[in-house]
């Protein structure tokens, strides 16, 4: 099987990070990688582990001027190679392959949902909106949390039997890594600076937490996509001797094997995030808000603590009794650790992928006949 691997964006996210390695791994299918966008991080971190990225748009990776020019030369490259699915992640790009369909024959389009879009922002809005528009023209969709097949199924009417839940997974388990009393009083977060992902608010958390434990120093490690805002806050909230802003890092396994505690404050639209299955992978207990996909990663209690939305009061006051009580913390972690090890492979995540593309080609070709 040969499939088209699309992106909207020439970011690097999770959904990219995740899905890319998914295609770097399989052996059954044959991966494309193609970005709707001009030349950015993505495709040079696509080039570095030996693939070549398609890249369908012109004049670099600017956020959302995807032009005619794209699209035109997505359907030339499909009607030029022999391609059995295209596997679209991105609203724009599934916008566009949707209402492209009929210039594309005989190719299966399955539209790939990385996050829970049931929020009330205008991404989300629009996403629900293009879904309930085109699903006639859509074969199958994958999503990395169950919580998201909710949201098609209810709110985009969706057919269940066409929405596939496969979560992210991980190659393999890091080895050596140190106990957590071995570990500096580090709080790790990983993730890009977007008004989402709910830095801003967790610097009020951070707050309390240093009048308690005056030592604990916080680690943001991502893309700052919000022009330095958090930056701002920081110094305004006198938090300048506690929270240090790493930029975006390739590999972020030493922080991880420096971390007691993972934070993950996001607000909304999370899937299945591989950061939180990395940071239990290095036997660190996970805190975030009980939303979307992270309840089907994190069971409360035995790999972390999951908080109401907006308990800022409540997650600072689990974070402060992590950094105090090593042995609980050690604990969660362990089982973490164990949960990643047995639920969420990298090979588990490709080996469903191959079946899931051979019953949507199989179900074409029983058609036919």
């Amino acid at each position: 099987m040969r499939v088209l691997l699309l992106f909207s964006s020439s970011q690097i996210g999770g959904a990219e990070r995740s899905l890319s390695r998914m295609a770097f791994a399989s052996k059954d299918v044959e991966y494309q990688l193609a970005t709707l966008q001009g030349e950015g991080p993505w495709c040079a971190w696509v080039r570095s582990h030996g693939y070549k990225p398609r890249v369908l748009g012109r004049g670099g990776f600017s956020s959302g001027n995807l032009m005619l020019g794209s699209f035109w030369r997505l359907i030339k490259y499909i009607r030029h190679n022999s391609f059995d699915a295209i596997y679209v992640c991105g609203a724009r790009a599934s916008l566009a392959t949707g209402l492209l369909r009929v210039f594309m024959p005989g190719v299966k389009l399955v539209h790939g949902v990385r996050w829970n879009p049931i929020s009330k922002s205008r991404l989300d809005r629009f996403f629900r909106l293009i879904e309930r528009f085109i699903r006639p023209n859509v074969d199958a969709w994958i999503t990395n949390s169950a919580a998201a097949k909710k949201t098609l199924v209810d709110i985009c009417h969706v057919p269940s039997d066409r929405v596939f839940v496969i979560y992210n997974g991980l190659e393999s388990l890091p080895e050596n890594v140190p106990a957590l009393s071995e570990r500096p009083l580090e709080v790790l977060t990983v993730a890009n600076m977007i008004p989402r992902k709910g830095h801003r608010e967790y610097l009020q958390v951070v707050r309390e937490v240093v009048k308690v434990v005056p030592s604990a120093r916080f680690i943001f490690v991502g893309r700052d996509d919000m022009n330095g805002q958090v930056q701002k806050l920081i110094v305004k909230y006198g938090l300048a001797d506690n929270v240090r802003c790493e930029g975006f890092q390739v590999d972020v396994s030493p922080w991880y094997r420096k971390a007691r505690i993972f934070v993950l404050p996001s607000l909304w639209n999370e899937g299945c995030p591989t950061s939180i299955l990395e940071a239990m992978s290095f036997a660190v207990p996970c805190v975030a808000y009980a939303m979307d996909g992270i309840p089907e990663l994190v069971d409360s209690g035995h790999h972390g603590t999951l908080l109401n939305w907006g308990d800022h009061s409540g997650m600072a006051s689990a974070i402060i009794q992590l950094l105090r009580e090593t042995e609980l913390a050690t604990r969660q972690g362990i089982k973490g650790r164990d949960r990643v090890n047995k639920h969420f492979s990298l090979n588990n995540t490709v080996s469903l992928h191959s079946i899931v593309f051979s019953q949507i080609l199989m179900k074409a070709n029983d058609q036919k006949l």
